[in-house]
């Protein structure tokens, strides 16, 4: 119900206040409960919340493929105990990102499509945020985990399951919706995270809010922009604490000769079927989620990446959209890679694939990446069922991934991200 209101209550201020906020674009973005079109173009409502006061406001909205931009101004929509807020429309089947400028100054480029709501100037640095909800990180703050003899996750916040994976204890943060009601017929997609003790913010020690992807808030997000529910299951990927295994050890797998020299036991295959064996299994029996291909998605960045991978191509009849953020191809030479792509089946019942990468080794895995997707489709994955993002300065590291993850969530509810596969 707070969410209807909240779509309604957006509706009417978009009604009297964006009639002249129109730009240039072309295509139709598809269906979305957060966007309508205006001639040939499918208008996005967008907004921007800073703690301070701005004049002149303006949305510059990027197309990463073809560097088409585009500047908005954005229309002041009214002010809250945590800042003030700005907003205006875009074209998103146009545009994929967007940047803000104000004062002389601008912000680093994030995701623009119909699973965002909005982008945060908030105290604790530049965070996702949806329109018409309190802020979610104070409370994060004030739930954020404590080190005893082991990290104990006293969190109302999320769910905490503890499995067991190849002899130890392995802890599975479960986040619903506010509004998560598990008696209701309304079933939930699930949103499966590798690395997911940083992809959601529990507050280990040392961390701060921006060494988190805030999965769980962007899908908030998409909820509210969408209506599009789902939950998120945010799966350790740290090892064991007794040092009986490495992240490497469970990000790996073995699919034969590593392409260098590597201290890895390549348990990925075990942490495959931990995943598919344990987790899954648990979330479907205890949870209300469908338990179909097309609502359950896993994704992870770096080795995380590369297991996701691994593991969707695995089980195509489980996991219907993988994101591969940065992915760790280079584990593996082109033998080893085609031997065991050889292997599958490619057809219209693959996953659908999001690849995101930034620079090339020593920055981030850009050229291992583009290695990878042009493997796979000259192998004869189908082109409909994947979108790469290229980003040629983005590093290796949180803020990148934080900022391209609305865009998996726009290919696993569309199946699409129109900007990206334009010519």
């Amino acid at each position: 119900m707070k969410r209807r209101i909240t779509v309604i209550l957006t509706a009417l201020i978009l009604a009297l206040m964006l009639a002249s906020c129109g730009m240039s674009g072309q295509g139709n973005s598809g269906e979305s409960a957060g966007a309508k079109t205006n001639g040939d173009k499918a208008l996005h409502a967008l907004y921007f919340k800073d703690i301070t006061q701005r004049e002149d406001v303006k949305a510059v909205f990027y197309n990463s493929n073809t560097k088409e931009t585009a500047d908005v101004k954005m229309a002041a929509s009214g002010e809250d105990s945590d800042g003030f807020v700005y907003t205006c429309e875009g074209d998103a089947s146009a545009y994929n990102m967007v940047s803000f400028s104000y004062d002389g100054l601008s912000t680093a480029d994030v995701a623009f499509n119909n699973c965002v709501s909005g982008w945060y100037n908030s105290e604790h640095g530049f965070l996702p945020f949806t329109f018409g909800v309190d802020d979610p990180y104070e409370r994060r703050i004030k739930n954020s985990a404590v080190l005893e003899e082991t990290f104990i996750y006293d969190n109302e916040i999320y769910d905490d399951v503890t499995l067991t994976f190849n002899g130890y204890d392995k802890v599975i943060h479960v986040w619903t919706p506010d509004d998560y009601d598990p008696s209701s017929d309304e079933k939930y997609a699930t949103v499966y995270l590798l690395d997911g003790q940083v992809m959601i913010f529990l507050g280990l020690p040392g961390e701060t809010l921006l060494d988190s992807e805030h999965a769980d808030v962007q899908v908030q997000s998409m909820t509210a922009q969408t209506g599009y529910n789902a939950i998120v299951v945010a799966i350790d990927t740290g090892g064991d604490a007794n040092g009986l295994s490495t992240r490497l050890d469970e990000m790996t797998p073995d699919l034969g000769e590593l392409a260098y020299e590597e201290e890895t036991k390549k348990q990925g295959n075990l942490f495959s079927d931990f995943v598919v064996e344990s987790v899954v299994p648990y979330i479907q029996q205890h949870y209300n989620v469908y338990t179909d291909a097309l609502h359950t998605s896993i994704v992870g960045r770096s080795l995380g990446g590369l297991e996701s991978f691994y593991i969707a191509l695995e089980h195509p009849d489980l996991f219907g959209t993988a994101g591969a953020l940065s992915p760790a191809f280079m584990l593996y030479n082109d033998n080893i890679w085609r031997a065991y792509l050889g292997k599958k089946n490619f057809d219209e019942r693959s996953p659908f694939l999001y690849f995101y990468s930034g620079k090339i080794e020593e920055e981030d895995n850009g050229n291992t990446t583009d290695k990878m997707v042009d493997r796979i489709k000259e192998m004869g994955y189908p082109e409909n069922r994947l979108v790469y993002h290229r980003d040629k300065i983005g590093d290796h590291a949180v803020p990148m991934w934080r900022s391209c993850f609305s865009e998996f969530l726009e290919a696993m509810v569309f199946r699409s991200v129109k900007p990206l596969q334009q010519p």
